[in-house]
């Protein structure tokens, strides 16, 4: 797998939440086709996408250079804080304090948080469409 397809393949791996009442939280949707959050790079994002979905950046690297910042970004609309919240706990399960090991092709990379790791923004154009925005480091163990 190449190092696109793995963070690809990661990203789209966060679930896709919905509004439990019985909790009065966020759970995880199971009983629709769709049940991860669709996963976007942030240069091609449909025009047709709807929210919730995450976008994030890739930057490439190989053994020995520097750790590559990414960013991700999750998407709601929203009138409150908690849909945004849930999913940001989501991604910090997926990406936990000590990082993750994925494996591509030529070796594998491990994915880490960033500082900060996340921070609340708000569309300026519309106040229900809110946003986190997440620090990611990435570092390759490829030869290439």
């Amino acid at each position: 797998m190449t190092k696109e397809a793995a963070l690809f393949s990661f990203f789209s791996s966060l679930p896709k939440l919905e509004y439990d009442k019985d909790s009065g939280g966020h759970a995880a949707v199971e009983n629709e086709e769709e049940t991860n959050l669709p996963a976007y790079v942030n240069t091609a994002v449909p025009d047709n996408a709807k929210l919730p979905y995450l976008t994030y950046t890739v930057l490439i690297g190989a053994f020995g250079e520097p750790a590559c910042s990414l960013t991700v970004n999750i998407w709601c609309r929203t009138t409150d804080e908690a849909e945004p919240n849930a999913y940001a706990r989501e991604l910090g399960k997926l990406i936990p304090r000590g990082g993750v090991l994925l494996h591509c092709d030529g070796g594998g990379m491990r994915i880490y948080r960033g500082n900060p790791w996340c921070q609340s923004l708000v569309d300026d154009t519309d106040r229900t469409i809110k946003r986190r925005y997440f620090n990611v480091e990435v570092e390759y163990i490829t030869e290439e």
